[in-house]
């Protein structure tokens, strides 16, 4: 079953560590199963998202009141629409502050729409008291630890960042060699044009998106099983 209905916030108070190539993906991800995505560029002095995919993004402003209005009004507008924020770094805390002042996450769901928040964790330990401090001060988000594999080993940093669900892995965002990343980063690359169109013999690349795609997917199950679960609890 997939997720009609979602807000996927890609996000780290910390620069360089992938939030808008994950956010790429992601995107991509929902596209090529077949769903209406659009992405939201919130990067003031950086709109790469965007520039990826000019399509299916938007630029956001959160620093005067129409922009935030607006953004806020498209996050939740009664339609099939999945969408995917591009936090920068810059945004990150006044992104939350606005977010809890609104409420967004409450009135989200209350019209069916579940807020996942994938939270990039890195070795800073600013990185884990934003965390901790996110989870803490809106509990009504879907807080999801990220571990893309290109910031460090996991074993040296992710345990600052556990799961709000007890034995519920990270998303694992795999590493790209320097000669993949020179690839994916071309102006107007597509990870699902890729799959589509070299058919012929299997790359490193072909695996690399599909595990990434897989990753995805595991998510949504797993959001989905904490949905179930929480709604029997509450019968």
């Amino acid at each position: 079953m997939s997720r009609q209905k979602a807000i996927y916030i890609v996000c780290s108070p910390r620069q360089r560590v992938g939030k808008t190539l994950i956010a790429r993906a992601l995107t991509e991800f929902i596209l090529a199963d077949g769903r209406a995505a659009i992405a939201f560029d919130v990067n003031p002095n950086n709109a790469a998202l965007y520039g990826f995919l000019p399509r299916n993004t938007a630029r956001a402003d959160i620093e005067t009141t129409r922009g935030q209005m607006a953004l806020f009004d498209e996050l939740i507008a009664e339609d099939e629409v999945v969408k995917v924020i591009d936090l920068g770094d810059q945004a990150f805390d006044k992104f939350f502050r606005l977010l809890r002042q609104i409420g967004l996450a409450e009135e989200a769901r209350r019209r069916g729409i579940d807020v996942v928040t994938l939270f990039i964790g890195d070795p800073d330990p600013r990185s884990a008291d934003s965390y901790a401090q996110t989870h803490r001060a809106i509990p009504q988000l879907s807080l999801v630890p990220v571990h893309n594999e290109f910031i460090a080993n996991m074993q040296d940093y992710m345990e600052s960042f556990p799961s709000p669900v007890p034995g519920e892995r990270p998303v694992r965002f795999l590493v790209l060699s320097p000669f993949l990343k020179s690839i994916v980063d071309r102006p107007g690359f597509s990870f699902d044009d890729y799959l589509d169109r070299h058919t012929g013999a299997r790359t490193e690349l072909h695996e690399w998106i599909e595990r990434v795609f897989v990753e995805f997917r595991e998510l949504e199950l797993r959001l989905l099983l904490r949905e179930l679960k929480t709604s029997i609890a509450l019968r």
